[in-house]
């Protein structure tokens, strides 16, 4: 098989890092990209062929997006493989975020990323293949208090990669989005730059409790909230992508769950869903002025990826 190009975002720490590395250790050439990109992985240029940098602000506008994802395209002279890793999360109530929090914490989770793909699928759809995948997280499962801009934004990019893979794949694009728990890595790290995270809010006193007890939750036994390793991520995202190893044989889904952790809290999301629909069925029929018969056209949008495989 031939070895597959992969355009990284992210890359300079964390999962992005260990894509990079593992990547290049499965003989597959990458395009590490990211900010002060040269400052940070330069020193891989003189170990292997296969990869090149780019210095790359997923924030930046569209234009500039689609100059950068031409320039990417033509460093190999194709890509297979766009890895939407770049990510940030911090924490501050709805009441007390700013304007900027907000809007900083969307364009890196999830403009940012709908921008490259935006970018990338004409090159794809005139090749006749590709695959885009994306870092997502658990919480887009659960919105956690203090935490909610960052669950809004997860949850946002997970389901547009289950809606970006029912759009493609008829032209031989697919799209999967990994739902990642706890990994030790610099997520929660102020960006810098030009895009840098504004400050955050002193919390309002009577959110102070609550902001306290999240924090003490976190910082209770951290290792035991975040089983995950980056390296470990790393093998299983390129497993997914390539159909190989732990990933062999499955059939492909729009959204994978990474991590034990992650995989305790979407059962038992679900599960009390499910509960919760059988609780208040007769209030969501209550609206009903004709019989509700469901249909296959419908179903075939709407089934979850990979599921009529099993």
């Amino acid at each position: 098989m031939a070895p597959l190009v992969f355009l990284v975002t992210g890359s300079t720490s964390g999962i992005g890092a260990a894509l990079v590395d593992h990547i290049l250790s499965r003989g597959d050439k990458v395009i590490a990209s990211g900010r002060k990109v040269e400052e940070r992985l330069g020193h891989l240029k003189s170990k292997s062929d296969n990869i090149a940098l780019l210095e790359l602000e997923v924030t930046a506008p569209i234009e500039e997006i689609k100059t950068k994802i031409e320039t990417a395209w033509n460093i190999f002279g194709h890509i297979d493989v766009l890895m939407n890793n770049a990510g940030m999360s911090a924490m501050t109530t709805i009441e007390d975020a700013s304007d900027a929090y907000v809007q900083n914490m969307f364009n890196v989770n999830l403009f940012g990323p709908v921008h490259l793909t935006q970018a990338i699928l004409p090159f794809f759809r005139a090749q006749g293949k590709g695959c885009v995948a994306f870092t997502s997280s658990s919480s887009s499962w659960m919105a956690l208090p203090t935490m909610s801009h960052y669950s809004m934004a997860k949850a946002g990019l997970s389901s547009f990669a289950e809606g970006l893979h029912k759009e493609v794949i008829g032209l031989g694009i697919r799209s999967v989005a990994f739902d990642c728990g706890g990994f030790i890595t610099n997520l929660m790290q102020p960006r810098e730059g030009a895009h840098a995270s504004p400050p955050g809010a002193e919390p309002t006193d009577a959110y102070k409790p609550l902001l306290g007890s999240v924090i003490g939750m976190f910082s209770n036994d951290p290792m035991g909230l975040m089983p995950g390793s980056p390296a470990r991520a790393a093998l299983t995202m390129i497993d997914v992508i390539k159909g190989e190893g732990v990933a062999a044989g499955r059939p492909w889904a729009s959204r994978v769950i990474l991590g034990s952790d992650a995989l305790d809290s979407a059962r038992n999301r679900r599960e009390d869903e499910l509960k919760l629909l059988k609780a208040w069925a007769p209030v969501s029929a209550n609206t009903d002025e004709r019989k509700y018969t469901p249909r296959d056209d419908l179903r075939k949008f709407t089934m979850v990826t990979g599921s009529e495989q099993l």
